[in-house]
């Protein structure tokens, strides 16, 4: 079972796109050369949608044996890595703290590599948080996959994971990949009019006690200055 840590970093003044720089340019190819934690996806939450200015990061390790191993060998970073050490006291400049989550995937959910091979994440995600009754996450997702998944694929909704957290009960959160923004266009016109979709909304009730959804974005290669 994969398992994945999903982090909201909050940015200081304009240093987003350094932040992701940093990331994508450093500290990403040497979490997976050093110890194996690959970066699923590295993205900006869209501010008119969402907390703004904020990088997401999508990490992926194979299973706990794997995230152990991870673990272990950067922590305490000053004595196990000091290169991720100065990666960490230089992204101080672009930020102060952050938040992370502990992930499994449900079983329907693509890792990494069958992300890849299918052209995904794509340029604009869905972010869902979702908080289930007590005891109800497992029940959700397997209405995810049987009710709604063929009603997301069909309007071009593409499922990149269903998460529950490894440690606090009932909490979680789905990330879909869209085909772009006029992608998003056409599923906010068509939302009011959408028996099929809102059918599924107002049914969600049954397992869950709330959810929230906003956009992110992957931002283009090369430095960025924003």
């Amino acid at each position: 079972m994969a398992v994945y840590i999903h982090e909201r970093i909050d940015i200081e003044g304009g240093a987003r796109g350094k932040m992701i720089d940093l990331i994508r340019s450093r500290w990403a190819p040497h979490l997976e050369r050093a110890h194996g934690v690959r970066l699923f996806g590295a993205w900006a939450t869209v501010g008119s949608t969402a907390t703004w200015p904020e990088v997401r990061l999508h990490w992926e390790m194979d299973d706990w044996a794997h995230f152990a191993r991870a673990q272990e060998g950067q922590h305490p970073m000053e004595e196990r890595d000091v290169y991720l050490t100065e990666l960490w006291n230089q992204a101080l400049d672009y930020r102060k703290h952050g938040h992370a989550q502990l992930l499994t995937a449900a079983p329907y959910s693509l890792d990494r590599a069958a992300a890849q091979a299918q052209g995904l994440p794509g340029e604009v995600i869905l972010h869902e948080d979702v908080r289930s009754l007590p005891g109800r996450m497992a029940d959700y997702h397997d209405a995810l996959r049987t009710r709604f998944l063929p009603l997301a694929e069909k309007r071009g909704m593409r499922l990149l994971g269903a998460y529950s957290h490894a440690l606090v009960p009932n909490t979680g959160l789905n990330l879909w990949a869209l085909r772009g923004w006029e992608h998003w266009q056409e599923l906010m016109q068509a939302e009011s009019s959408d028996r099929e979709m809102r059918a599924w909304t107002e049914g969600q009730r049954e397992w869950l006690e709330d959810s929230d959804a906003f956009l992110v974005v992957q931002p283009p290669s090369g430095t960025l200055h924003t």
